[in-house]
């Protein structure tokens, strides 16, 4: 059976509570949300936007990263009834980390695919406002090769010749795409209140800028400001099997063409997501020139500039309306988001061929190939 992705929407991306704006005030504002709220925000955008009734999608596969809190084991079945779908709809709660957001979309392909659901709702969203520093510090660093995630990705980049001036321009440049972007970034986001907008991207940013940000680890690469800004959001598309949605009337968005896992050792965790790239492709039949569009995970500026060395990428075609270090990473918020960005620019550009993917903190990687459906 074959999947199509027919809709998809995302809350805004906002920066959170201990963070700052892209104005340089106080972040925040989604602070007040839980990842219920932000994900059946989500949930219920990306099914409004299919024009299909709540009783029609019997399936949600949802991911939350900390599962902070008394009710968090039920996350998905709680976003699933703040976005108004009815108590017969099965919910499953996913974690893998900051991939679980990519990683419902393939489980949801899968259940789409083996014919146990006609339709699934399938994406994530987190809230670091709303954590302890108990609880969310100790998450970025492995126990398996006790270093912190961060340390990982520089020896890496050393190896490769990349320089603290090459992580800092790709910075840079995800802040410009993400500014010059914003009317089409715009065009996935649903409000969440009165919050209305992504609120993290800088306008007017400078070499300077980066340059002055402090380095966190010995090699002196990484830095907060080439490291993915901490955010607050859901996001959500929504997946059927093709003749299903045909029957209906529905015009996909894209055709969901592969989908792959794949992990590394836990201290080429920046690199991770290049097999399951390689994997997807693969099981495609393409080969990564034949892409067209690429949203990889910005977690870092170097695993972004080492997947793009690796697997040989153009950067002109890679995260062209920014990515996460200037939109903000919600974790297993932002796994859907790039799903549907991609689609979404694939038909804006007439182009056919896109790749998502993220890599996981201990080594993993997901990755899903997308085909845009011609209108």
């Amino acid at each position: 059976m074959k999947t199509v992705l027919l809709a998809g929407a995302r809350t805004p991306f906002c920066a959170w509570s201990r963070g700052r704006r892209g104005d340089g005030g106080r972040g925040g504002a989604l602070a007040a949300s839980d990842p219920f709220e932000l994900g059946g925000a989500a949930l219920a955008g990306a099914l409004a936007r299919s024009g299909l009734p709540a009783a029609a999608v019997p399936r949600v596969v949802w991911a939350n990263m900390y599962q902070d809190g008394a009710h968090a084991c039920y996350g998905a079945r709680y976003a699933a009834w703040k976005a108004g779908l009815p108590p017969e709809t099965f919910a499953l709660t996913l974690n893998l980390a900051c991939g679980g957001g990519l990683s419902a979309v393939v489980e949801a392909a899968q259940d789409v695919e083996t014919g146990e659901a006609s339709a699934v709702l399938a994406g994530g969203a987190d809230c670091a406002s709303r954590l302890a520093k108990e609880v969310f510090a100790p998450s970025f660093t492995d126990l398996s090769c006790s270093q912190p995630i961060a340390a990982t990705v520089e020896p890496l980049a050393r190896r490769a010749g990349l320089t603290r001036a090459d992580l800092d321009a790709w910075a840079l440049e995800s802040h410009r795409r993400a500014v010059a972007g914003r009317t089409r970034l715009a065009d996935e986001v649903v409000p969440v209140g009165p919050v209305l907008a992504d609120d993290l991207p800088v306008d007017g940013l400078c070499e300077d800028d980066l340059a002055s940000a402090k380095a966190g680890f010995p090699l002196g690469l990484v830095t907060a400001r080439n490291t993915h800004a901490l955010a607050d959001g859901g996001s959500a598309v929504l997946l059927a099997e093709a003749g299903w949605a045909s029957a209906r009337g529905l015009k996909p968005l894209a055709t969901v063409t592969a989908t792959a896992y794949a992990a590394v050792p836990p201290e080429r965790m920046g690199v991770a997501s290049v097999p399951a790239v390689r994997a997807a492709l693969a099981k495609a039949g393409w080969t990564a020139k034949q892409v067209d569009l690429w949203e990889v995970n910005e977690t870092f500026a170097a695993q972004l500039l080492l997947d793009v060395r690796e697997l040989g990428l153009d950067l002109a075609r890679v995260n062209v309306n920014g990515g996460s270090i200037a939109l903000g990473h919600p974790f297993a918020g932002s796994g859907a988001r790039l799903l549907l960005g991609l689609a979404l620019e694939l038909r804006r550009r007439s182009l056919s061929r896109g790749v998502a993917a993220v890599c996981v903190g201990g080594g993993l990687g997901v990755a899903v190939a997308l085909e845009a459906v011609v209108e």
